[in-house]
């Protein structure tokens, strides 16, 4: 990924309102999701597509089995929620997956298009990373459902952003750090998905986000 020239990032950072992210997510650190059923009906359907090569995992859901396993090998501590049970659009599961775990639609957009430009078949990390999300082998878990099925790494990045903002990584006070983690922090949640650490060399990143998010590049680059 291109990287912002810091004095970009800063002025990127200054510009946007709301440092705490508050518009951008809503019933507090320790809301549960809204049910599969019920984000589905906030969904707003379309036929914007920028991203055709996504749809043979657009409309691929985890199996009972897939997702036991899953929930086996995860020490992820919103496992039992993520299902990965939508199909649709890019667009409508990165929606789909925002409702249910109560965050704006735009910040999925927006993470999405850093880190994939929203193309499921996206590989980095030197191979370790997958999808529209890019999560990470082997700190996330699970291969392939990652890399084959965007509702289900929609979802999974919903609800890790979720134990990071509720308070439910405590092993973050325990390494190096920017400062001390607590709940309610959308943007260090958002940082350290990328950085590993809480308020520590995430800021590039944070801002590459933010300027996505200002400028809703999914609806106004020519790439889209």
């Amino acid at each position: 990924m291109r990287r912002l020239l810091p004095a970009l990032a800063a002025a990127v950072v200054l510009a946007l309102p709301s440092p705490a992210g508050a518009a951008l997510i809503s019933g507090g650190p320790h809301a549960e999701p809204r049910t599969d059923r019920a984000a589905a009906r906030m969904v707003q359907r379309s036929s914007f597509e920028p991203r055709a090569d996504n749809h043979a995992a657009n409309h691929t859901m985890p199996t009972a089995a897939q997702l036991r396993d899953f929930r086996s090998r995860s020490d992820m501590p919103n496992k039992r929620w993520v299902t990965g049970h939508f199909t649709g659009t890019t667009d409508e599961i990165l929606q789909w997956g925002a409702y249910k775990w109560r965050v704006s639609p735009d910040l999925l957009r927006a993470v999405a298009t850093v880190e994939s430009w929203w193309h499921m078949s996206t590989v980095g990390d030197s191979g370790d990373s997958f999808g529209l999300m890019q999560i990470r082998r082997p700190y996330h878990c699970c291969e392939p459902l990652t890399s084959q099925d965007t509702a289900f790494n929609v979802d999974y990045y919903g609800a890790i952003l979720r134990a990071y903002y509720g308070g439910k990584q405590p092993w973050l006070n325990q390494v190096e750090r920017g400062r001390p983690y607590r709940a309610g922090d959308l943007w260090g949640s958002v940082g350290v998905w990328a950085s590993g650490r809480w308020h520590l060399g995430d800021e590039e990143y944070v801002a590459k986000v933010r300027q996505r998010l200002a400028e809703r590049t999914w609806r106004t680059d020519r790439w889209f």
